[in-house]
């Protein structure tokens, strides 16, 4: 078994990037990834680093066109990018005023977007970005990490009748070499990646309509919820883990399970 491709989201609900490794340490999600997010202006934050749900801000689940943006981050400049119809803008996320245009700019562009969850809201508005770089807005906490199968991928294609891109999912890993549904079975184990990387898994993951939304912003275009539930019994792809022992995970590592 080995890692096929590592997927990494700087603002969650946003453009997937592709990167040819990714960084885990102890304790934590992959690092940079979904390090920001735009939440209501009404959504109740959670915990020291002020967490919020997926349905308390603009996510997949709600905003199916939203990987049509683009955001980029970079950690060295403290800057946040975030491009529509090649138009970027630029925040330094250590000045409240630049997050402030941010938030105002991004609130106009999710309401012109053709479904939203600010339309008829107005007590949403205006949008708050949330994230510092270090904080992790994944939804089951800010530990998690989670990888899915190749061949699970291709079934639920077959399945499906049509070729479902993995970028749906949102995961950090994808795998070749686990056969259909076998990543199930790592529940409960430890798995190590490479020469010293480890997980736990810790659970399937259990999906919502955010999967039927397009990867590349053409909005709601699939059922995979009800393939899944008609299929299968069940609404999980992939699982989810936590690091015990960090390091780089690079495209090309081998996994295996320690049981």
């Amino acid at each position: 078994m080995r890692i096929a491709a590592c997927y990494t989201y700087p603002v969650k609900g946003m453009t997937t990037h592709s990167m040819p490794a990714l960084e885990l340490r102890p304790g934590e999600s992959v690092v940079g990834d979904r390090a920001f997010i735009f939440a209501f202006g009404n959504a109740e934050m959670m915990g020291s680093i002020g967490w919020v749900s997926k349905r308390q801000s603009v996510t997949m689940l709600n905003t199916p066109y939203l990987p049509w943006i683009e955001s980029g981050w970079d950690p060295e400049t403290r800057e946040l990018t975030v491009t529509v119809m090649e138009q970027t803008r630029k925040a330094d996320v250590d000045d409240p005023a630049s997050r402030a245009e941010m938030s105002e700019w991004m609130t106009d562009v999710v309401l012109g977007l053709p479904e939203n969850p600010l339309r008829g809201r107005p007590e949403r508005e205006p949008l708050r970005l949330l994230g510092d770089g270090a904080s992790r807005f994944t939804d089951r906490g800010p530990t998690q990490i989670s990888l899915g199968g190749l061949d699970s991928l291709a079934d639920l294609s077959d399945k499906a009748g049509v070729d479902v891109d993995m970028r749906r999912f949102r995961l950090n890993f994808s795998v070749e070499g686990v056969g259909e549904w076998d990543e199930f079975e790592w529940v409960g184990k430890r798995v190590k990646i490479g020469e010293s990387v480890e997980i736990d898994v810790t659970a399937p993951i259990q999906r919502c309509n955010a999967v039927n939304a397009s990867p590349t912003g053409e909005g709601r275009d699939l059922d995979l919820m009800k393939v899944l539930n008609a299929e299968y019994g069940h609404l999980n792809f992939g699982v989810e883990a936590n690091v015990v022992v960090g390091g780089e995970v690079q495209v090309g590592d081998e996994l295996t399970v320690v049981e």
